[in-house]
């Protein structure tokens, strides 16, 4: 499993996750153990380390809620099946469990769609093609 790029842009502030889903113009705030899965998944970790870790610090009452967190995940289109090279060391997981959850906005998805930005390459925008 990894993040859906280029189609999600994603930034880490301050323990906050935002993710913009440019196809859907969605995005997505994610804190706490939310943001820790995100962080795991960035780091190239499989569902099921990341299943196997939350379990060993919180037990087995995160299995299920980290699994539908994961699965809401691809259903909005944020993660896709596939792997990548492990680009970060992630934080350690929260010491208390609280379910992983995201906050879905909507209210710029106009917005976000009709601005050609999230189709800027290394050649850069604006330019035609040849």
């Amino acid at each position: 499993m990894r993040i859906n790029t280029p189609a999600v842009n994603h930034q880490s502030i301050d323990g906050e996750v935002v993710a913009i889903n440019l196809a859907t113009g969605a995005y997505y705030s994610l804190r706490d153990l939310a943001a820790a899965i995100w962080e795991r998944v960035e780091a190239g970790l499989l569902p099921e380390a990341i299943l196997a870790e939350a379990v060993t610090v919180y037990g087995e009452e995160a299995r299920p809620a980290v699994e539908n967190f994961l699965r809401q995940l691809v259903d909005e289109g944020l993660l896709v099946d596939g792997s990548h090279a492990a680009s970060i060391e992630p934080a350690p997981l929260p010491a208390t469990f609280r379910p992983p959850l995201f906050e879905k906005f909507t209210d710029m998805q106009e917005l976000l769609l009709l601005d050609p930005i999230h189709e800027v390459d290394e050649i850069g925008w604006p330019h035609r093609p040849v």
